[in-house]
């Protein structure tokens, strides 16, 4: 009898161990197909990024020494800052007035309820 048990106990024990190993090679086989699609998503990441770098070297300001150029190219220069300045402020303002007027239109538990989005009218990109 004890011969019989001990090798009861010894299948079994073999059993055990084979369910934690196959167990083990599914989570690591798991692990190697999130790892790729991770490195596809990455991949497809840095190729947008490289194309933004791209298009933001190609739309670069020039900032070369002014110090020599006549003075109505540099005045030209100023004014269309100043004129891009104008229309960037009158955008954040309307976006603000968008903004005061939600805060204004009541409680956020009412909009809640009536369901609005949180930030609709707000201008957020």
């Amino acid at each position: 009898m004890p011969g019989w048990g001990w090798t009861l106990l010894v299948v079994c024990a073999l059993v055990l161990l084979g369910w934690i190993a196959w167990g083990v090679v599914r989570a690591g086989l798991a692990l190697l197909r999130e790892a790729t699609v991770a490195g596809r998503t990455f991949g497809a990441a840095s190729e947008r990024v490289a194309d933004a770098v791209a298009r933001a070297e190609a739309a670069r300001p020039d900032t070369s020494a002014t110090m020599f150029a006549p003075r109505a190219s540099l005045h030209a220069r100023v004014q269309g800052r100043r004129r891009a300045g104008d229309r960037r402020r009158v955008a954040r303002r309307a976006r603000q007035r968008a903004t005061w007027q939600a805060w204004r239109s009541g409680s956020w538990l009412e909009r809640r309820r009536a369901g609005v989005p949180p930030h609709r009218g707000v201008g957020i990109d």
